[in-house]
């Protein structure tokens, strides 16, 4: 026996879901489309779902849904800061691996030059 608590029939999130579709496929959402689609429901019902999903349209186009993978504020401010610390930490590197290098390679001409002034003055 079915509990008098379930939904019976169409929902008004599965005509949203088959509207949304409807439009991404290029096509305009109708009630006999939406129908076709989910394959029940009066078109009385998918008429008035339907037009609630028209009137929620506009506002999820301008202030769209936020991206559920996008970190809260407070995420996205500890990221910046490990960021601002880590880049900060690799140009440190960096500059002190060039100057380690620099220095041998001076080493490196100071030898080959003193190397070139002693096979000079052995001729």
């Amino acid at each position: 026996m079915k509990s008098p608590y379930q939904p019976v029939g169409v929902t008004p999130a599965v005509v949203a879901e088959a509207a949304d579709m409807l439009l991404v496929a290029g096509e305009r959402p109708s009630p006999d489309r939406v129908r076709a689609l989910i394959g029940t429901g009066s078109h009385d019902v998918i008429t008035g779902f339907l037009d609630v999903w028209w009137e929620d349209l506009g506002r999820r186009i301008i202030a769209p849904p936020a991206d559920p993978w996008t970190p809260p504020p407070e995420v996205q401010q500890i990221a910046a800061t490990l960021w601002i610390r880590a880049t900060a930490h690799a140009q440190d590197m960096l500059a002190t691996s060039h100057e380690e290098e620099r220095e041998r390679l001076l080493e490196t001409i100071a030898q080959l030059e003193a190397r070139l002034q002693d096979a000079s003055s052995g001729n």
